[in-house]
C-alpha cells in the first residue's frame, strides 16, 4: 500500500491519481487508433474522449459522494480531493455512456460502432484503475485465509475496520478482470461482428465478473439491499444485474437491427449482397488490416 508515491516541497504525487491518469491516457490513445482503423473522424473521437474523461469523473465522484455524504458534511472541499479514491465505477459508467450517445448522435456518427471502438478501453481502464485503488488501500476486500490474502499497514482504513486480518485483495481481482477482458476482447474482435456486438458483450462480461467478485469486498451495512439464504447482495450487485439483463437485450436487438450507414454515405439497398458485405466489415473495411 503506497497512497502517496513521493513528497517534493509540499507537493504530493498520489498513487491512485497518477494511475488514473495512466489509465485514462493509454484508454484515449487506444481508442483513438481503434477508431481511425473503423474509418471514425479523430477529431471528433478526440472530443469524445474528453467528454467521456470528464463525465466519469463527476458521475464516479458524484455516485460516491450521494452514498458517503456523512463523510463530506463536515468537509465539503473533500468531495474534489478525488487523487485520495472515492468513485464509484457505475455512476461514471451511466453518465459516461449517456453522454457519450447523446455527442456521437448529435455529430452523426455511429453510435455502436464507435462503442467497440472503445470497449477494449474500458477494459484496460478500468484494469490499471484497480491497481491504483490496492497502492491507495480502499475498495479493499473481506477477510479471508486464502495463501494470497494480504494485510494492510496499521492506519489504513482497511486496518481499522479489521485489525491485522489478512483480506481477499478485491482490487487486484477486479484488476486482474480488466487485463483480462481487455485480452479477450482484443481477440473476439478479429472476427465479423454486428455494431455494438463487442461493446455490449463487454458490459455483460464486466458486470458479470463484477457481480460475483463483489462477495469477496468488503461494503458498509449501508450499501447491503437484501439477502438471499446466506449470499448478502450490495447495490453495486444490482446494477451489475441489471446490466446483464440490458445488455443481452441490445445484443438480440441491435443482431437484427438493419446496419447502420456511414455518416455522408447514402442509405443502403438491403440486399443480401450489402447485409453481407457489412457483417464482413463493420468500418467497411477488410477486418484483418
Amino acid at each position: 500500500m503506497h497512497p502517496t508515491l513521493f513528497r517534493f516541497h509540499g507537493l504530493e504525487l498520489h498513487s491512485y491519481g497518477l494511475l488514473l491518469a495512466i489509465a485514462f491516457l493509454v484508454g484515449i490513445q487506444l481508442f483513438l487508433k481503434r477508431g481511425h482503423d473503423r474509418g471514425l473522424p479523430e477529431d471528433k473521437l478526440s472530443t469524445l474522449s474528453l467528454i467521456l474523461l470528464v463525465l466519469s469523473i463527476v458521475g464516479g465522484r458524484g455516485l460516491y459522494v450521494l452514498t458517503h455524504w456523512s463523510d463530506y458534511a463536515r468537509d465539503p472541499l473533500g468531495v474534489f480531493r478525488i487523487w485520495e479514491g472515492g468513485l464509484m465505477l457505475y455512476g461514471g459508467y451511466f453518465l459516461a455512456i449517456l453522454g457519450g450517445i447523446l455527442y456521437v448522435r448529435r455529430v452523426g456518427l455511429p453510435v455502436w460502432r464507435v462503442g467497440d471502438a472503445a470497449a477494449p478501453s474500458m477494459a484496460l481502464g478500468i484494469g490499471l484503475g484497480r491497481i491504483g485503488c490496492f497502492l491507495n488501500g480502499c475498495c479493499f476486500g473481506l477477510p479471508s485465509h486464502a495463501p494470497w490474502a494480504v494485510k494492510f499497514p496499521p492506519g489504513s482504513y482497511s486496518n481499522f475496520v479489521f485489525p491485522s486480518e489478512p483480506l481477499h485483495p478485491a482490487q487486484l481481482y477486479l484488476a486482474a478482470a480488466g487485463a483480462g477482458l481487455f485480452l479477450l476482447l482484443l481477440r473476439l474482435d478479429r472476427k465479423p461482428h454486428f455494431d455494438g456486438w463487442l461493446f455490449w458483450t463487454y458490459i455483460a462480461l464486466d458486470a458479470g465478473l463484477r457481480f460475483v467478485i463483489d462477495f469477496t469486498r468488503y461494503y458498509d451495512a449501508t450499501s447491503y439491499m437484501g439477502k438471499i439464504g446466506p449470499l448478502a447482495f450490495n447495490v453495486n450487485q444490482v446494477f451489475s444485474g441489471v446490466l446483464i439483463l440490458v445488455s443481452l437485450f441490445m445484443l438480440r436487438r441491435l443482431k437484427h437491427a438493419p446496419p447502420a450507414t456511414e455518416p455522408g454515405a447514402p442509405e443502403a439497398s438491403g440486399s443480401a449482397p450489402a447485409r453481407l458485405e457489412h457483417a464482413k466489415s463493420p468500418a467497411g473495411q477488410d477486418p484483418t488490416a
